[in-house]
């Protein structure tokens, strides 16, 4: 978020390296990108059957909560990006050991394989911001 606040305002309507989202979009998407994320941990917390199916079209579900925030300023996206990271951190410390071996139906890995994975989805992002950006 230091490297999101010192960019200047003029710089965030430059195209991201992700195809067809400006820098802006791209911060925007980070801001709700723990959506899915947050649902499937909330779903196995509860002991309850998680289907990644009825996550839907996930790129039609991103682009919508893009467009949500088109008239949010950078620094009320900096802020969500802030809050959604500590309540997935509050969710990850409810989880127990036996939570990592959950298999999502329809899902291609167990939530621990998938917890691994995630952070990834975020340093992508902010890497494209930076090469857009820096």
């Amino acid at each position: 978020m230091d490297f999101a606040r010192s960019i200047p305002l003029a710089a965030w309507s430059r195209p991201s390296p992700n195809p067809g989202w400006t820098c802006k979009e791209l911060l925007a998407h980070l801001a709700t990108g723990d959506w899915a994320f947050q649902s499937g941990l909330r779903v196995v917390i509860a002991k309850q059957r998680l289907d990644i199916a009825q996550f839907g079209n996930v790129n039609e579900v991103n682009a919508r909560f893009v467009g949500e925030r088109s008239g949010r300023s950078i620094e009320e996206l900096i802020a969500e990006v802030e809050a959604e990271a500590e309540e997935t951190q509050e969710l990850l410390t409810k989880l127990k050991e036996d939570d990592e071996r959950h298999m999502p139906d329809n899902a291609p890995m167990s939530l621990g394989e998938y917890l691994r994975l995630f952070p990834e989805h975020d340093r992508t992002h902010l890497e494209q911001m930076r090469t857009a950006l820096g």
